[in-house]
């Protein structure tokens, strides 16, 4: 073993453990487990920190340990099985081919890796938002979120124990504030080679003084950096492999970086274990490993964009934002979060039916009633509730589906076009193409106080890529010309994905199917011993779900910064159960949790060809 460092030279502080990982490493190398246990500490809370509230949820469970005791073990009882450890030796690259195996696990900057990109296929990409490893001696009994709002913008701080009185610390800001603070000053590496940033390292620790208690940050090589990407079309190439964040790496908020490096050893000393032939053994590794890993970076991408943009979202009240962040993945189901922290979850609830002017009743027990059908005002007309249907403009009689959908409990029909239909019993608008609103002429803006909506075609692209700048661009230009909504659709080009699992739901407004299936989206587990359990999703982020949640990222973008009200489709004739009810992740449960943490205004469906039951009073 080759290490640049000296041995008992570790950058960084503390490094987090999911229970899964601790089982399979407890089944593979039980002596090396029970010595990570003994210097490790347990946390099963997270504390979030709003401004205006701190929210507490549990049913968690992780270990976290300091990144210098790890090294150590595994140093230990690497040299026990007879390893020969090379301290304060770079290998230069090459240097190693003759060696029958050689594992690169120099990490996301690998320049074993690096001098051959080519073989591997490496590409490599960086997040939008400056962030600082740090630590403290304050005490932190919860994996803790605290939210700091400044002159110049919001600051965040991930903080998580990691031994009796010490903490590990991660900032982050988003670029604009970054700069606007003048923490974007370059650091004079001539005076303080390889040291940290103790200019920020002062600034921050007074932004955060509050939550530090009177104890200051500390630094460890601590400087500003955006988080590399990594992703790697080959893990192998000859008789070199790699391993950990030199192939792959997860966003830091979902804590996966030494957990897969871990997983990673374990599965490939297995494969080389079994099979003689390394080419074989490496073959073997890459098959386990990469699905699993894939899954955690689908999984964990939504999870960086989230942090990157947590401060468009801390005008939301605390318990709706402490929702919203809990799933800024899809790896918990309404289920699980109802098992976890039903408390919270009923509070985030109630601030959603407060805040359309549906309060419980006091003395009311607190529990679910669907986000459907709480009131939404609209400009100047009170929707009694969430549903809306489309009369398509072929429709021959506009006037008769409006009354049809107004005895189902619709809340809004939209017509296709802006044909009027005289005294209807519920409130009408209009939809029209994008090139049709504000025009001045005939047909393109509603009649008198009528919502006007516009329909607009999501991109497949991710909701913070160049194409949804774009959308977000066209949305905000309808708004200026007088459009109060958008009804956002999906390609209607049909899907070649193969339905993920026994579902037997449809994909949003794709089809008359109901909902009936266990939910199924992406989630490696981080929380729990291996294999599924209620409460978490196990399929891959490909598929009717996976697209939902797609349309969702851009639905929020789109409502958080145009201020359009939006509407979204979801399959026809999904049955108005309140969420839970139907057991797994049903679709009902999918679409009140966009309603209640704010991705969404509106949902939409076609005219079912059953009667749907009546939507319940609000309340």
């Amino acid at each position: 073993m080759y290490e640049r460092n000296a041995p008992h030279e570790a950058n960084g502080f503390g490094v987090v453990f999911s229970a899964r990982t601790m089982s399979r490493l407890r089944r593979s190398d039980p002596e090396t487990h029970a010595r990570i246990v003994r210097a490790s500490v347990t946390v099963s809370d997270m504390e979030l920190r709003h401004p205006r509230a701190t929210l507490r949820y549990g049913g968690f469970d992780f270990s976290s340990i300091s990144r210098q005791t790890l090294l150590t073990v595994l140093q230990e009882q690497a040299a026990s099985a007879g390893a020969v450890l090379h301290f304060g030796h770079h290998a230069a690259p090459g240097s190693l081919d003759d060696a029958d195996v050689v594992v690169y696990a120099d990490g996301a900057n690998s320049a074993q890796r690096d001098a051959r990109p080519e073989r591997f296929g490496t590409t490599v990409r960086h997040g939008a938002s400056p962030y600082m490893w740090l630590g403290t001696d304050a005490p932190f009994d919860a994996a803790t979120f605290a939210f700091v709002a400044t002159e110049h913008g919001h600051f965040a701080a991930h903080a998580y124990p990691y031994a009796e009185g010490l903490t590990t610390v991660v900032v982050e800001t988003d670029p604009a504030t970054w700069q606007a603070s003048g923490m974007d000053r370059p650091l004079d590496h001539a005076r303080n080679p390889g040291g940290s940033d103790e200019a920020a390292l002062a600034q921050l620790s007074e932004l955060f003084a509050d939550h530090l208690g009177g104890h200051k940050l500390l630094g460890n090589r601590s400087r500003w950096a955006t988080f590399r990407i990594v992703r790697n079309a080959r893990w192998s190439d000859g008789n070199a492999v790699l391993l950990g964040d030199a192939a792959h790496t997860a966003h830091f908020t979902v804590g996966s970086g030494t957990k897969l490096a871990m997983e990673d050893a374990i599965a490939l000393a297995a494969a080389l274990d079994r099979d003689a032939d390394p080419r074989a053994a490496f073959a073997a590794y890459e098959r386990e490993r990469r699905a699993l890993v894939t899954r955690t970076q689908e999984w964990a991408e939504p999870s960086m964009r989230w942090w990157e943009t947590f401060g468009r979202r801390l005008h939301m009240a605390p318990a709706q934002f402490g929702l919203h962040f809990m799933t800024r993945t899809s790896a918990l189901t309404y289920e699980g979060l109802r098992r976890r922290f039903a408390d919270r979850v009923d509070e985030a609830e109630e601030a959603y039916r407060t805040a359309g002017g549906t309060a419980a009743r006091p003395g009311a027990a607190p529990g679910p009633a669907h986000g459907v059908a709480a009131p939404l005002l609209l400009g100047s007309v009170r929707l009694p509730n969430r549903l809306v249907e489309v009369v398509p403009e072929e429709c021959d009689d506009p006037a008769a589906a409006v009354r049809a959908a107004g005895a189902r409990g619709t809340g809004l029909v939209l017509l296709r076009g802006t044909r009027p239909v005289p005294r209807p019993d519920v409130a009408v608008g209009s939809v029209v193409r994008p090139e049709r609103v504000g025009g001045g002429s005939a047909g393109e803006t509603a009649a008198g106080s009528a919502p006007l909506f516009a329909e607009v075609v999501c991109p497949a692209a991710d909701a913070w890529s160049p194409a949804g700048d774009e959308l977000t661009a066209t949305v905000r230009a309808l708004v200026a010309r007088g459009c109060e909504g958008v009804l956002l659709t999906t390609d209607p080009t049909p899907s070649t994905d193969p339905a993920p699992g026994p579902r037997t739901d449809a994909e949003p407004g794709s089809g008359t199917r109901t909902g009936a299936g266990p939910g199924t989206d992406p989630g490696p587990r981080t929380d729990a011993a291996p294999g599924p359990a209620a409460g978490t999703r196990t399929d891959p982020g490909t598929g009717p779900v996976g697209r939902w949640h797609a349309l969702l990222g851009h639905a929020e973008r789109v409502r958080t910064e145009t201020g359009a009200v939006v509407a979204v489709p979801v399959p026809d004739g999904w049955a108005l159960d309140l969420p839970g009810s139907t057991g797994g992740d049903a679709w009902p449960a999918r679409i009140h949790l966009a309603l209640v943490t704010g991705r969404i205004d509106l949902v939409v469906s076609a005219a079912p060809t059953v009667t749907r039951p009546a939507v319940p009073a609000a309340g």
